[in-house]
């Protein structure tokens, strides 16, 4: 079954005490003059911004046309393929593979995902939101690249994010990377109290990531999670605010186009027509 009105409002309740929560702590740091410690406090409080803006459009959506606009055409372990594409997006705040995703999915909900159904379903996104955009609080869209404004359909993204969090720079795979260790650090934190063969999946993904960051693991060492927040986050403080300046100026000049053009892209200019302004699409 679906989403319910009264599920979905569970799920902004927890949301919004979440944020609650790390605005205190935000403010404490503020006090203390800590702030500078706690450079995952935005993100975080981002990640939790763009999932309760698509919760409370849910809930509109539903006041709007019932609990019957909602009913799915396919599913996954009881939910809507393309809520739970949403959900698991929303959870590590950047845009993600098809394989990450169903991986993530699998791992923190078991919902079986095959990712070769991510190009039907994100082509399925891109016609059901041209035909009408207001249909959906949210959808699935591609990553966009920084220098072209063109759709890069291997990264997935959800239209409720911010469009600089939508775009692909010179640094943002990196940073992607980055984050969703974070992420996945902090989900297998909060799952080990409640769910320990959960956790330890989720870890195990988030341990593969680390790997890949120097100084995070030690070898033939289990996980210490300070070490491995301690190493992403100071990699991140090196690269994060270049690649956020690079996405900030792509923003502004996509803001020149249309909706449409700013969620699914540009035409792909076909190499060496580009002087006589030939384009695909």
């Amino acid at each position: 079954m679906t989403h319910s009105k009264d599920q979905i409002a569970r799920r902004l309740a927890k949301v919004v005490a979440d944020q609650r929560m790390l605005l205190e702590s935000f403010d404490l740091a503020l006090a203390d003059g800590s702030l500078g410690d706690h450079r995952d406090l935005d993100a975080k409080l981002e990640r939790l911004g763009a999932e309760r803006r698509r919760l409370t459009a849910e809930l509109r959506f539903l006041d709007a046309h019932g609990d019957a606009a909602a009913s799915p055409r396919s599913r996954a372990g009881g939910r809507v393929v393309r809520e739970q594409v949403l959900d698991t997006l929303d959870e590590i705040g950047v845009p993600a593979s098809p394989a990450l995703i169903s991986e993530l999915a699998l791992a923190t909900s078991d919902a079986d995902i095959s990712a070769s159904r991510f190009s039907s379903l994100r082509r399925d996104e891109e016609r059901a939101a041209r035909r009408d955009p207001a249909a959906r609080p949210a959808w699935i869209a591609p990553a966009l690249n920084v220098a072209t404004l063109t759709a890069m359909p291997r990264l997935l993204t959800s239209s409720a994010w911010p469009i600089e969090r939508r775009l692909i720079g010179a640094r943002t795979l990196r940073t992607c990377h980055l984050r969703t260790t974070l992420a996945l650090l902090e989900r297998s934190l909060h799952l080990a109290a409640t769910n320990p063969v959960r956790a330890s999946t989720v870890e195990a993904i988030m341990m593969r990531l680390a790997r890949g960051v120097p100084g995070a693991v030690e070898a033939s060492q289990p996980a210490d999670p300070e070490r491995i927040r301690t190493a992403v986050e100071n990699e991140l403080q090196l690269i994060e605010q270049d690649d956020l300046k690079e996405r900030l100026s792509a923003t502004a000049k996509l803001r020149g186009y249309r909706e449409q053009q700013q969620l699914w892209g540009l035409p792909a200019v076909i190499e060496g027509e580009a002087k006589l302004g030939k384009a695909v699409g």
